[in-house]
């Protein structure tokens, strides 16, 4: 009778401290951006969680939860390195994403819920890149595009497209380069808007 009853003994710890374990450690979990605890893409045209951040520092200004100086002066460098890495063909995505983890640290919660429920679109961002002389094509499903690209512009019209950049002194060029001044575009403005904000 003992003999029978050690094993199940055993097996009974053994599924208790199994089911104990935590499932971390069980399956690995792929790491998580801080951003995703205050913002989501859950919804109908989310931008991402980085130009969420961005364009929704820029919308605080004359809100109650504005962006203050000294916010501004400890964000200033960390949206440069995010300029940086963005351009760097070799950057891996836990790079950026570290960068973008002290920026959520950067702000408040309040901030960062303000910027949730403003639930920012990229047809929003579009709206803002063609300010400034950047036409983002449609996406067509199944094609990738470069931003900026302009291919579907006739040549009058990628000329009038750069003369009025060239006029608002936006980065300006052709092939990757016009792609690359779209993709840091937002980043760029966002350290303009902190280093007015900086004083």
């Amino acid at each position: 009778m003992k003999s029978f009853r050690t094993p199940a003994v055993l097996a009974i710890l053994a599924t208790l401290l199994f089911a104990c374990t935590p499932t971390s450690e069980v399956t690995p979990a792929a790491p998580t951006s801080v951003a995703g605890e205050y913002l989501t893409t859950d919804y109908a045209d989310a931008a991402s969680l980085r130009n969420q951040l961005a364009y929704g520092t820029m919308k605080l200004d004359g809100t109650a939860n504005v962006v203050t100086p000294e916010q501004a002066k400890s964000l200033i460098p960390l949206w440069q390195a995010i300029v940086a890495l963005s351009g760097d063909t070799i950057t891996a995505d836990e790079e950026l994403t570290a960068v973008q983890d002290q920026i959520v640290t950067a702000l408040t919660p309040d901030q960062l819920q303000v910027i949730s429920a403003m639930k920012i679109t990229n047809s929003e961002l579009n709206a803002f890149y063609a300010e400034y002389g950047v036409v983002l094509p449609t996406p067509v499903p199944g094609v990738t595009k470069v931003p900026g690209s302009q291919s579907g512009l006739s040549q009058a019209d990628k000329e009038a497209t750069k003369t009025a950049a060239e006029a608002l002194g936006t980065p300006v060029g052709t092939g990757s380069s016009t792609g690359q001044a779209a993709k840091t575009l937002l980043f760029e403005k966002t350290i303009e808007y902190l280093t007015g904000v900086s004083g």
